[in-house]
């Protein structure tokens, strides 16, 4: 039996995780029905496979900020992303980036996709020390 997307949501409460991880081949329908779930249980979300696919930094850094409706930064480095990311306002439970499809990032620019989650984790750590909110990843592997 499969996950369901109360379980999947639900593991957004955990501060000691920052990413969650989810198996590829879970139905697509949930895969749609996890943006509402997740806003159901009080956290913004963050949708980054709603434009052009991610291959590089670069475009992650522009998919973040549109997810974000912010405008892009200049600095497209991983300072540029994180900056991105603690400039977010503060919100309900925090944050939750959903990344459906993060194959061609992972293929084309592993050290970016390192680097994102490297970042994540940090984003998480101070907006959950300084404001007991969370800022969680939900990607599939």
């Amino acid at each position: 039996m499969g996950l369901s997307l109360e379980q999947i949501a639900g593991r957004l409460e955990d501060p000691e995780t920052p990413i969650v991880w989810l198996d590829p081949s879970l139905p697509e329908d949930l895969w749609t029905g996890l943006p509402d779930a997740v806003r159901q249980h009080g956290f913004r979300v963050l949708m980054l496979d709603a434009g052009r696919p991610i291959s590089d930094l670069a475009s992650l850094v522009d998919a973040v900020a549109s997810a974000a409706a912010a405008p892009p930064p200049s600095d497209k480095s991983p300072s540029g992303l994180r900056d991105c990311l603690l400039q977010l306002p503060h919100s309900g439970k925090g944050w939750v980036i959903l990344f459906h499809c993060p194959e061609a990032l992972r293929q084309n620019d592993e050290r970016a996709f390192e680097d994102f989650l490297e970042i994540l984790e940090l984003v998480h750590e101070t907006r959950y020390e300084t404001h007991q909110q969370v800022f969680k990843l939900v990607v599939r592997d």
